[in-house]
C-alpha cells in the first residue's frame, strides 16, 4: 500500500500527463486553426534560388536632386519620365527658365585653318551655307546649351540675317560684307559685331587643340571668339530683348515622323569640289554621325563628333556677286528639299513669305514638317547641286 495515494489517483495522474502530452505533440504538428496539411519537420531545404523580382516589384531608381530637372517612374512603361518642357528648337527636355530664352545665331567660320570650331557640337540648329568662293559658313542657332567657348566668328552676310531670323535670333559675327551690313540695318535685327566689340564680347585665341592636324597658329582673321557670358552681359547692358517674341512659329515641331521611301544611311552634299558634307546613320543611335571631307566633324573643346538627328536640305538660287566670290542666295520664297531621319528621307518644300518671316517646312502633301527630337543640320544647297542618298 502506498502512503498519501491510492491505486486510483496514480491512474488519473497518469491519464492526465498522457493527456497533455499527446496534445503538445499535436501542437506542434499542426497548430491550431490551420488546415494545410502537416510538413516534414525534417525535409532538406530545396537548393533552388528564391525566384527574382519581377520588373513591376523593382524600386525605381530615385529621381535628380534639381528643381529644374524633373523625372518620375511611369510604372507601365517601366521608365523614367522627364517632367520638363520641350525644347521648341529640339524638342528635348529642357529648363523652364530656358524655354523662351531668346537664341543667338552665331556666324561661325569653316575655313580649313579655322577648324576644329568650338561649341559647335551643342548648337541645337546648324545651317551651311557658301560664304565666299568654293568655302561655307555655319550658322549656328544656341538656345537649349550655351558653350563657353564658341568660334572662330566671321563675318556676316545679308541671308545669315534671314537664317537668324527664322528663330528670332540675335546675331552674332565679326564684321560683314556690305549687304550684310545693309540687311541688319533694314531689318532691325539686334547685332552684336566683333568689329566693335572686340576686348569685350569677343577675344582672339590662334591656339589649336594640340589633337588636331593644323600646327603653328590660326591666322589672325579666323581666331575670334565669344561665350554666352559675354554675350549675356553685353545684351543687359544694351537692354535687347532676351526673350522670344509673341509668335511661336520660330521653332519646329516634334512628333513621330512618318518614314520615308527613300533609304538614307549615307548622304552627301557636295557645296564645292573642296568642302562635302556627309551624314552617315548610326543606326545604334539613331543619329546622323557629321563628317566633312577631312573624315569626323569634330568639336575643339569637347573632341567629340558632331551628331544630328534630323538632316534638311534646302534648295535655293545662288549665283557669285562682286569682285571676292560671294554669293546672292534666295533665302526669301519658296522651294523644294529633302528630309532625313533614321536612315530614311523624303522630299519637302519650304516656304519663307519676307526676311523676317520665320522659314515654314512641309510635307510634300502640304502638311506641316514633323521632326525627330534632336538637333537638326539644314545644307542651304543650289538648286544646281545634286545630293546624294545611299
Amino acid at each position: 500500500m502506498m502512503s498519501g495515494f491510492s491505486r486510483k489517483h496514480i491512474i488519473m495522474v497518469a491519464v492526465t500527463v498522457a493527456v497533455v502530452l499527446l496534445a503538445g505533440i499535436i501542437f506542434l504538428v499542426v497548430p491550431l486553426g490551420d488546415n494545410t496539411p502537416p510538413q516534414d519537420v525534417f525535409a532538406e531545404a530545396t537548393t533552388a534560388p528564391p525566384p527574382e523580382p519581377t520588373t513591376a516589384e523593382a524600386t525605381p531608381p530615385p529621381a535628380e536632386e534639381d528643381p529644374y530637372h524633373t523625372t518620375r517612374w511611369d510604372d507601365e512603361d517601366e521608365e523614367l519620365i522627364d517632367d520638363r518642357p520641350r525644347s521648341l528648337l529640339t524638342g528635348l527636355p529642357i529648363d523652364e527658365e530656358y524655354l523662351y530664352r531668346r537664341p543667338v545665331a552665331v556666324v561661325v567660320n569653316n575655313i580649313h585653318v579655322a577648324q576644329p570650331q568650338s561649341g559647335i557640337a551643342q548648337a541645337d540648329i546648324i545651317y551651311e551655307v557658301l560664304a565666299e568662293g568654293d568655302i561655307t559658313r555655319f550658322v549656328a542657332i544656341f538656345q537649349s546649351y550655351m558653350p563657353t567657348k564658341i568660334g572662330p566668328v566671321r563675318s556676316t552676310r545679308d541671308y545669315f540675317t534671314d537664317i537668324a531670323l527664322n528663330h528670332d535670333s540675335i546675331i552674332i559675327h565679326h564684321g560683314g560684307s556690305p549687304t550684310g551690313y545693309t540687311s541688319i540695318r533694314n531689318t532691325g535685327i539686334p547685332s552684336l559685331d566683333g568689329m566693335q566689340l572686340e576686348g569685350t564680347v569677343f577675344w582672339r585665341d590662334r591656339t589649336y587643340p594640340a589633337w588636331h592636324r593644323n600646327s603653328g597658329q590660326r591666322p589672325l582673321e579666323h581666331s575670334s571668339y565669344t561665350s554666352w557670358e559675354r554675350i549675356s552681359n553685353h545684351l543687359t547692358s544694351r537692354n535687347i530683348r532676351n526673350a522670344v517674341g509673341d509668335n511661336p512659329a520660330f521653332g519646329f515641331t516634334f512628333g513621330e515622323v512618318p518614314q520615308g521611301n527613300g533609304v538614307a544611311n549615307t548622304i552627301t552634299v557636295p557645296f564645292s569640289p573642296i568642302y562635302v558634307r556627309t551624314f552617315i546613320f548610326d543606326p545604334e543611335t539613331g543619329l546622323y554621325m557629321v563628317e566633312y571631307q577631312h573624315g569626323p566633324h569634330l568639336d575643339a573643346v569637347t573632341e567629340e563628333q558632331i551628331a544630328v538627328a534630323n538632316v534638311l536640305v534646302q534648295f535655293v538660287t545662288k549665283r557669285v556677286v562682286g569682285p571676292y566670290g560671294r554669293r546672292a542666295v534666295g533665302t526669301v520664297g519658296e522651294g523644294t528639299g529633302y528630309f532625313a531621319t533614321g536612315g530614311h528621307y523624303q522630299p519637302v518644300r519650304w516656304v519663307k513669305e519676307s526676311a523676317t518671316a520665320p522659314m515654314r517646312w512641309y510635307f510634300e502633301d502640304g502638311t506641316p514638317l514633323v521632326l525627330v527630337p534632336g538637333r537638326t543640320w539644314v545644307n542651304v544647297f543650289q538648286t544646281t547641286g545634286v545630293v546624294e542618298f545611299e
